[in-house]
């Protein structure tokens, strides 16, 4: 078959979740078909600055198609498209207006995808929530897999949104409580629809046992990676770590690898260290006793699934009901609501060295089970032979 991959932003350097997805099944399904993508010169999220030239360039071997983005976001004028559709009743005018200013804008990269509507039996769209999938997918719905990665946040209740889920040929899903949330708020159930969840790439390299000096990790700790941002619930994990701290002494720091996009508190027990290379992610999760999520939106978390492949277990957000699921699927975590809950958990965590290796255990083969990707792929092809 041929395939065509519609994605705000491709590259590889973008390790967002969606645009990761879409990359991983670009690349394996090329294996099999004739696979192209159609993405934007974006590389920064934020803004949509391009960091790409336009034109077609080949990435791990895949034509990539790139095209403008004709105005960058604001973030001020984002934040008050937002406020009218989230806050107050508004009309369909102001959401197609939200769309815009949440962009990417790329008007030429749409055109480009309904144009090429005959030479491809599949269009695969990531993220419902952006310009491209809103304007591109109705032009080629009836070809159209939708991968939503959708969340528990307000622009899953749009009524563009809902439109978007029923017009999709088929719906490709990360968890099944995304599934559960998507046909909750679409009013309907998708007649071609599959939770495919994720693999996970296999290391090129590995570092040796001094992976980790150059950050003098001296006490155990607990690990925090991904974006550093208020959306990703660093606040209230920052607030309940000291409190926990305050009151426990615990011999335990909190260290954070990843973008700081917000301000990280002065604290003698919390530490950044900033980007970190492949090898010293997997490595700083083996020696970790543990990897916290705080976030409360998620439509499927990567870094549950590297941690459990390493045998490490989670201290995850119960109020988010992906994260919760994960955990309670694989039985590799445990779950807190609040700062007693965060502390009493993480102190388990930290005294129990057999409740620890225990999880890490049924973390590791719950990966080796749900995350081959065989089976991965095996429910896509499944899910494609249905739809189209």
């Amino acid at each position: 078959m041929r395939l065509a991959f519609v994605v705000q932003r491709y590259g590889l350097e973008v390790a967002g979740g969606a645009e990761l997805h879409c990359r991983w099944h670009a690349e394996r399904l090329a294996r099999t078909h004739a696979v192209e993508v159609f993405t934007t010169q974006a590389r920064d999220y934020v803004e949509w600055r391009h960091g790409y030239p336009a034109g077609t360039a080949l990435v791990n071997g895949l034509p990539v198609h790139r095209f403008p983005v004709e105005r960058p976001r604001s973030p001020r004028d984002f934040a008050a498209a937002s406020r009218r559709v989230f806050g107050v009743k508004h009309s369909r005018v102001d959401e197609e207006a939200w769309v815009e200013a949440n962009g990417p804008f790329a008007p030429a990269l749409v055109e480009a995808v309904a144009a090429a509507r005959d030479r491809f039996d599949a269009f695969f769209f990531y993220s419902y929530r952006y310009y491209p999938s809103f304007h591109g997918l109705p032009r080629v719905a009836e070809k159209a897999i939708l991968v939503p990665t959708a969340e528990e946040d307000e622009a899953i209740h749009l009524d563009l949104s809902r439109e978007l889920f029923r017009r999709a040929r088929g719906i490709a899903y990360l968890t099944e409580e995304e599934r559960e949330l998507v046909e909750a708020v679409s009013g309907q159930v998708s007649p071609h629809s599959a939770v495919i969840g994720s693999g996970l790439e296999e290391p090129e390299s590995e570092q040796g046992p001094g992976a980790l000096d150059r950050f003098h990790l001296d006490r155990p700790f607990l690990l925090y990676v991904g974006r550093i941002e208020g959306r990703k619930g660093l606040p209230s994990l920052f607030t309940y770590f000291r409190n926990f701290f305050a009151t426990s002494r615990a011999d335990v720091e909190l260290v954070l690898a990843g973008k700081a996009e917000m301000t990280i508190p002065e604290h003698p027990r919390i530490r950044h260290l900033g980007f970190v290379s492949e090898p010293e992610k997997r490595a700083l999760l083996r020696g970790a006793r543990a990897l916290v999520m705080p976030s409360p939106y998620e439509s499927l978390s990567i870094a549950l699934l590297e941690a459990w492949k390493q045998g490490v277990p989670v201290l995850a957000n119960g109020r988010c009901r992906v994260l919760l699921g994960q955990c309670r699927r694989a039985g590799a975590g445990l779950a807190y609501d609040g700062h007693e809950e965060f502390a009493e958990a993480l102190s388990l965590l930290l005294e129990r060295p057999e409740l620890r290796e225990a999880m890490g255990r049924q973390g590791r083969a719950y990966v080796e089970r749900e995350s081959a990707w065989e089976r991965v792929l095996g429910r896509l092809e499944g899910l494609l032979a249905e739809a189209l």
